[in-house]
């Protein structure tokens, strides 16, 4: 069996939060002048029973290189993924999960790599360790849900407004415009994990055309939409395990060659 080297199958390691805020449906909510904590926390709920899947066609850039790759991109609420990384000469790499199952399948190699899709292996694959409910929040356009343990606060920093939930095991902040409360971005502060900072940009009917991811360690990549469906009829066997001669444990694909 050829060995791809591990950068091919880890390369989507910012992806999955770069994409965040894709599918919402507005990019303003009320003015800022009627808005309180209680009623963004409210539409924030709303719009994730509003989006329920997304089909898109993306350019990711990211690492020293610069160099854009293109995707296509599947999700359907409450736990299914699928990402498509293609080349000239058609799939490069398929992964995905169905909400059980986390897999991985360079065509080339004619092998899948097969595991439980705990945050443990998301994090091994995709370099996130949300769990997949958390990432399927995130890739239909809006914070991970969480049940806060405290009252949520709304406040003005510096030339944002900023919304606090403090939750079991972090601290979520998302930012609103001060005039149009326009999101503007989203950051998770997570007692197991680093800060990861996502930032939305160029909105076009409703939804954010460029995003940027900066993680903890100043690495920074970019995505831009060619193309984005919502609400999209997606057949569920998409998102299952694809047909293969052999099937090896999900580590084998993150260790390195």
């Amino acid at each position: 069996m050829r060995r791809r080297p591990r950068g091919s199958l880890l390369g989507l390691a910012g992806f999955v939060l770069v994409v965040a805020g894709c599918g919402l449906r507005t990019g303003a909510l009320a003015p800022a002048r009627s808005a309180s904590a209680d009623a963004l926390v409210a539409e924030l709920a709303a719009r994730r029973a509003a989006v329920t899947s997304l089909r898109a066609r993306v350019r990711l850039r990211s690492g020293l290189a610069g160099v854009w790759t293109r995707q296509a991109v599947l999700v359907q609420r409450p736990s299914a993924i699928r990402v498509d990384v293609l080349s000239p000469f058609g799939l490069a790499l398929a992964l995905g999960t169905e909400g059980q199952t986390l897999w991985a399948f360079p065509p080339q190699q004619g092998v899948r790599y097969e595991g439980a899709a705990t945050p443990a292996n998301l994090q091994r694959l995709v370099g996130t360790p949300l769990a997949v409910g958390d990432l399927v929040d995130v890739l239909l356009g809006g914070p991970p849900a969480r049940t806060p343990v405290a009252p949520p606060t709304l406040a003005r920093v510096g030339d944002a407004v900023v919304l606090t939930l403090v939750y079991r095991g972090g601290t979520q902040l998302v930012r609103f415009a001060p005039q149009t409360l326009q999101l503007t971005g989203v950051e998770e502060h997570r007692d197991d994990a680093p800060v990861v900072q996502v930032l939305f940009g160029d909105w076009q009917d409703g939804v954010a055309r460029t995003l940027d991811l900066v993680g903890a360690d100043g690495a920074t990549a970019r995505i831009a939409f060619d193309d984005v469906e919502t609400n999209a009829r997606i057949d569920p066997a998409a998102f299952a395990p694809p047909a293969a001669s052999r099937v090896l444990p999900l580590e084998r694909a993150a260790a390195p060659s």
